[in-house]
Formats: C-alpha cells, structure tokens, sequence
C-alpha cells in the first residue's frame, strides 16, 4: 500500500513571516497527527516536506473484498487526518496572529515497491506521486485498476482517466473537488471519450453579431496558439447542454444558454490515436461575466466582419467552417 500526501497551498504561505520562523512547530504537529493516525506497527512515514510518502505490507492474494475493506479503512483514516490537521491548522493560526487556510492531497496505489537501504524505490511510488500531484486544489485520488470497487460508505467519487507524464493513462477515482477543476484534454481521459463545445455570440437589436474567440496558449501541446471556442470531454451521466455549460463554467469563468437546436458534428483525428467524435452548439452569454482563462493567450469578442477576416488556418480543425455554417442555420430559424 502506497499513499502520498502533501499540503495544499503551503508554499505560498509559508513565505509569511510570521509563517517562516514558525515552520518547525506547524511541520512538527502536522507529522505527529500523521504518525498518530498511520501508527509505526503498520505503516512507514517518510516526511517529505510538507508531504509524505506512507507505506504498509499487505498479505498477498487478497480477495476483491479484503481490498475494499482496506480501502475503507484507509478513507476512513484519512477523514480522521483531516479533522485534526484542520484544527492544527486552526490552532496555528490563532498562535501566531496569521491565517492557515491549508488542505491536503492523497494519492492512493497498491503494489510492490523496492527497498533500497533506507528508502524505497518503484514504479508504484512514481505513480502515487503523481496521482498526488493531480489531487487539487486538494481531495482524494485512487488507482482504479488497484481498487476497482469503492466502499459503499465512501462518499462521492467520480471515475475519470488521468494522462500521467511518462507513465500514460491511469483509471483514477477522484474526489468532486478535484473533478471540478478545469483540466486541459490532453491530461484528461474519459471513457468513452465524446467531446462537447461550444461558440458563443452575442447579438444586438440589430442583428449585429459578435463571436467570442479564444486563442490557445503557446505552449499547449495540442493545437497551440489556434483559436477555439470552449469545450472539452463530456463526463459520465451529463448530458451535451450540460457538459457545454460545465466547460464555460470551469475554463472560461462564464454561464452560457446553450441552443441545443442549433449544433453540428465534427471529428478530432490525431496521428496514432483513436478517433474521437464531438459535437459543437451555438451558446449565448447569460449575466454579465468576463471571460478569462489561464489556458489561453487571448479572449477576445470578435464582430462577424472580423471573424469572416480570419484566415481558416488560424482555427482548430474546420471551426470557421462549422461556426459559419451554425450562423447560417441560425439566421434562417
């Protein structure tokens, strides 16, 4: 049994003085409750900075059920852990007239590690590390394949499949906290994976059109710097208008109504992966909110003259060519 942990938002804030010269004490009664709740006779706690690496044998052949009774007990531990770090936390603050608004990230695998003198090596504590990582702005992940089935106390999980760097696809349980989070596609994998999106435009009581554009950011590994409109994988159990919605929300900081009348197909092809089919709707702005991402090097409203200027190339796949033709079945309505 493999379990990471490390505090969340901790850099930052330690950075405050009243925080820097008191570091020792706040680390000191974060490890104890840790070493309180994951005891010496079963697990092995490796301080980390602010995290830590936990480990414990396990009998081998356990059966289906003997693993899901670990993993209960493992949440439920973690639950414990979480209400007497947050009073640590509490307590913290009050002594030293500063804020400690800190949460915790778990990562959860089972599997063989090596010893190594004094410490531990493996794949596995490669993988628990970054399904740590992933575990923000702070919650739970577990390794699906190694816990298939979830304590039916468990709370709410969501199935999702996380792309690891240098490890590839890994089926996670994550906590809604963390599933929430905007998450670029190319680090996120749904099963099976349909896509959703959406233009949004704005209209006046002329019949003047202005279209939202965003430009992806230099440095995104699919398609940088083309223009998009906003969208992403549709998740298990929601429907299009909805998953349109959700990506608005999460990416772009905005509430949209989305014309579910309004849509066409369309087809992300990559070399050496599978096809994945998307389809695409006309949305419209709900409230007044400013569009903003960090994912992106500009957002900007575009008037349709501005947007028929824009040379085809300059847009993901065939965009212009389906949003042109969107804006044609909407006028026509």
């Amino acid at each position: 049994m493999v379990i990471f942990v490390d505090v969340r938002g901790f850099t930052k804030w330690s950075e405050a003085n009243e925080v820097f010269i008191n570091l020792d004490s706040f680390i000191g009664g974060y490890l104890k409750i840790l070493h309180k709740h994951f005891p010496a006779e079963r697990y092995s706690v490796k301080p980390l900075g602010d995290g830590a690496l936990l480990l414990s044998q396990l009998p081998p052949n356990q059966t289906q059920r003997e693993v899901t009774q670990l993993l209960a007990r493992v949440l439920n531990t973690i639950a414990k852990v979480e209400r007497d770090f947050q009073r640590h936390c509490a307590e913290f603050g009050k002594s030293i007239g500063h804020d400690a608004q800190l949460n915790l990230g778990w990562g959860i695998v089972r599997g063989k590690v090596l010893r190594t003198g004094d410490d531990w090596a493996g794949h596995n504590l490669n993988k628990c590390s970054r399904l740590c990582g992933e575990a923000r702005p702070f919650g739970i992940v577990i390794d699906r394949d190694d816990f298939p089935q979830l304590p039916r106390d468990s709370g709410k999980f969501v199935r999702q499949v996380r792309r690891l760097r240098g490890i590839g696809d890994v089926a996670v349980w994550v906590t809604p906290e963390i599933a929430s989070q905007f998450v670029p596609r190319e680090r996120l994998r749904e099963t099976p994976e349909v896509h959703i999106a959406g233009m949004c435009f704005a209209e006046d009581s002329e019949r003047r059109l202005r279209l939202l554009l965003a430009r992806r950011s230099a440095d995104r590994q699919l398609f940088p710097g083309k223009i998009e409109g906003c969208g992403g994988q549709l998740r298990h159990s929601e429907t299009f208008g909805e998953g349109v919605q959700r990506h608005f929300q999460f990416e772009l900081g905005m509430d949209v109504e989305v014309l579910t009348d309004l849509h066409c197909f369309y087809e992300i092809r990559e070399p050496d992966a599978p096809v994945i089919p998307g389809i695409r709707f006309l949305c419209r702005p709900v409230g007044d909110n400013k569009p903003d991402s960090t994912n992106h090097s500009q957002i900007w409203w575009a008037s349709e003259d501005e947007f028929r200027n824009i040379p085809a190339q300059e847009f993901v796949g065939e965009l212009k060519r389906e949003i042109i033709d969107l804006l044609q079945q909407y006028r026509a309505r």
